[in-house]
């Protein structure tokens, strides 16, 4: 795990880009947070094995396909409740979506991705160029020292998701809705498009789901 500074940030789309799902990523606000420890990568395969082994837990959805169950692939195919268990069997917790993205900017103002304005495949795995995930860690970090916060796979985050949320969220360190339906999901993965990676866009899925393209990493501290 690497450390979070404590900081404040402006939190969402300041580039007001123009596909119509980037509206739930507004408007920009304000917000400030303490500090945490976060994975620097995505959890493997190979983690969650040791996970399975020693609580029973179910396997992952995907975890007989060797396109996706390689030990230091990330973990695919579990839903939301699959990493809320992992996490706590780890001593750590999913971060919130306003952590998330804070960490992903890696001290960065107001850029699309984690490492500036502009992404090409040296910098993500993303567009279904490799077809599979890759092993974690196999692009550049940003500058918080995290690997793969744009693409790979979709990372499940502690919130439940709200279109509006942004309008009245608390400023400091905002824990998402109290009540909702989904989950959020944050960073594009290895089939998704670039605009899927920006660090502002707020995916959402049913927290039962276990979707190929979504894995997780955990945080620990405050909040």
């Amino acid at each position: 795990m690497v450390l979070i500074p404590a900081g404040t940030f402006e939190m969402g789309d300041s580039k007001n880009e123009p596909e119509i799902y980037m509206k739930r990523s507004r408007p920009v606000h304000t917000v400030e947070l303490d500090a945490f420890y976060m994975d620097s990568r995505e959890v493997t395969n190979g983690q969650y094995g040791v996970f399975m082994e020693q609580t029973g837990h179910r396997k992952p959805y995907y975890w007989n396909d060797t396109k996706y169950n390689q030990t230091n692939q990330p973990v695919v195919g579990v839903d939301w409740n699959d990493a809320v268990a992992y996490a706590k069997w780890a001593g750590k917790r999913l971060p919130t979506e306003a952590e998330w993205e804070y960490a992903a900017r890696g001290g960065l103002a107001g850029k699309r991705y984690p490492w500036g304005d502009e992404i090409t495949h040296d910098d993500a795995n993303y567009g279904s160029k490799g077809g599979i995930p890759t092993v974690v860690g196999s692009y550049p970090a940003n500058g918080y020292g995290l690997y793969d916060m744009a693409g790979n796979v979709w990372e499940w985050c502690q919130d439940w998701y709200d279109k509006d949320y942004y309008n009245n969220s608390p400023t400091k360190n905002p824990p998402g809705p109290g009540t909702g339906s989904s989950r959020v999901l944050r960073g594009g993965s290895w089939s998704y498009g670039t605009s899927y990676l920006r660090v502002a866009h707020r995916n959402y899925n049913g927290p039962y789901g276990r979707y190929l393209g979504s894995g997780f990493r955990c945080v620990s501290g405050s909040n």
